[in-house]
């Protein structure tokens, strides 16, 4: 039996399964903070208070509606039948990202593509 999860990873914080039903839901819904990142990072306007406040709610959304491969849901549960590992469908810099490497990051559609 094969269940279809949408999967992010977060760079030194685990992997978060998704029902792949709410897949465009938490897509859009990190989404938002981060176009918005990008957007005012763009303009120039991206202030370190700022990047401060939407940067976490990536996290803070992450974490809140996925399920932590290994722990809330078997490593198997999420595996194509010939994976070893599961392939993540995104892959989210550190939580502890600074201020001066978001610069670098956010740029034209930010960390999520849409």
């Amino acid at each position: 039996m094969t269940h279809t999860y949408l999967l992010i990873s977060i760079s030194g914080g685990g992997t978060w399964a998704f029902p792949e039903e709410n897949k465009e839901e938490v897509l859009d819904k990190i989404n938002e903070p981060d176009n918005e990142l990008a957007t005012l990072n763009e303009r120039g306007e991206l202030t370190e208070e700022k990047f401060n406040d939407l940067y976490p709610r990536i996290f803070e959304l992450t974490r809140s509606r996925g399920l932590l491969v290994g722990e809330d849901i078997e490593m198997d549960e999420v595996l194509d039948e010939e994976e070893a590992f599961p392939k993540p469908d995104l892959i989210l810099p550190p939580e502890d990202l600074s201020y001066e490497e978001a610069i670098l990051v956010f740029k034209g559609e930010g960390l999520i593509p849409g």
